[in-house]
């Protein structure tokens, strides 16, 4: 008897789960997936952790594991009136965090089916990756708060802030076991449960720092432009340019100025101090930086303090 309710059990699971998977991609998108027989294939991004939060302006992530041919590779295009936007994984290990929520996608007789991944990675060794990652961005933003001084650019101080902030608060969410999505990130803050009291201090500077107190419809707009002159070679600008206007068309004003800045800030950190410094006219409007150099060596200083502490608990 147990064993026949256990079997029954099982398959609602699995209905459950094709039914649920049916909600997550359209079928003009099953439809053309489903061609791709020679590819490995699977859903990421904010459509596989959670439909209750993507946003309709949201991609659907496939990520194409391992050695492919089909030419698949970090593109984006339009499937009716959804956007797909292909991520290459050619040598990936499931210590990857943006791997971890993965569903494999399997071709049956031309249909797409959802599978656990069989090689899940066990609950501990999950919350280890997670951990391990926030404490990585948390070593990310000490490093930058270090480059704060009176003997380097004034601006580069501001924007050297703001990126630990950026950097602070994606160590926060990780060691939380959160995987930052930085159009939803903000409001993934909103909702996080602290249990800690340094982490509400931490997160109430890191808002502070990123000055999301000043967003407006008019310093949006100019940070958009310049946005768009600093990342103008990027492959998924028209996705981007597509997630920013729909912030700002919803009234979505502070997660649109901390999306923008995150941008800014995550394109920013991959570059040395003389191209930072040649561009610090657009970098300072893309980010809406400020000169108020004492507030920044205090707020610096904090930041210390709170990484500190992160890399200690």
């Amino acid at each position: 008897m147990i064993s026949e309710t256990l079997r029954i059990w099982k398959i609602c699971a699995r209905l459950l789960l094709l039914f649920q998977f049916k909600l997550k991609i359209p079928d003009k998108i099953q439809e053309y997936l489903s061609e791709k027989t020679d590819s490995e294939l699977a859903l990421i991004g904010c459509r596989a952790d959670d439909t209750r939060i993507s946003y309709d302006c949201c991609e659907y992530d496939i990520a194409v594991l391992g050695e492919n041919d089909m030419g698949l590779g970090n593109k984006i295009m339009q499937v009716g009136n959804d956007t797909l936007e292909f991520l290459d994984f050619p040598k990936y290990d499931h210590s990857e965090i943006s791997l971890l929520n993965m569903v494999k996608l399997k071709n049956k007789t031309s249909n797409l089916l959802a599978s656990q991944d069989q090689h899940s990675t066990p609950k501990s060794d999950i919350k280890r990756i997670f951990i391990a990652a926030g404490k990585r961005r948390a070593v990310d933003s000490l490093f930058n708060v270090s480059n704060i001084s009176y003997t380097k650019a004034e601006l580069n101080s501001a924007m050297n802030l703001k990126i630990a902030a950026y950097d602070l608060i994606e160590g926060i969410l990780l060691t939380s076991e959160i995987r930052p999505m930085p159009i939803h990130e903000l409001n993934q803050l909103r909702q996080l449960e602290v249990h800690k009291d340094f982490i509400n201090e931490a997160i109430q500077l890191c808002i502070e720092c990123l000055g999301i107190e000043r967003a407006t419809r008019t310093i949006i707009n100019r940070s958009y432009k310049a946005l768009k002159e600093i990342l103008k070679e990027r492959f998924d600008i028209g996705l981007l340019e597509s997630k920013i206007e729909f912030l700002v068309q919803h009234g979505l004003i502070a997660d649109c100025y901390y999306y923008i800045g995150k941008l800014v800030c995550n394109h920013l950190e991959k570059k040395d101090y003389a191209f930072q410094l040649n561009y610090h006219k657009l970098n300072s409007l893309a980010l809406d930086l400020t000169s108020d150099y004492e507030n920044i060596n205090k707020r610096s200083k904090l930041i210390k303090i709170y990484c500190k502490n992160l890399l200690k608990n």
